[in-house]
């Protein structure tokens, strides 16, 4: 048994290969589960989206301020 846990976990990129393979299965066994986790992550993160185009945008602007475009 521990042969086969080395074998599909051993390393990260067979640990990553591994669970990619099995939600892939996942998803094709149950395709609501994957419109489910979108619309939920959505609603997580749009809270998020005001902030970070406010920051990005005064960051924008001071590097045209300090730096001008480089070309």
């Amino acid at each position: 048994m521990g042969r086969w846990v080395r074998y599909f976990i051993g390393t990260p990129e067979r640990f990553m290969r591994t669970v990619v393979v099995f939600g892939l299965i996942i998803v094709i066994l149950n395709p609501g589960l994957l419109a489910s986790a979108a619309n939920q992550l959505i609603a997580e993160l749009s809270p998020l989206l005001g902030p970070a185009l406010t920051i990005l945008i005064v960051l924008a602007g001071i590097r045209m301020i300090l730096g001008g475009r480089r070309k």
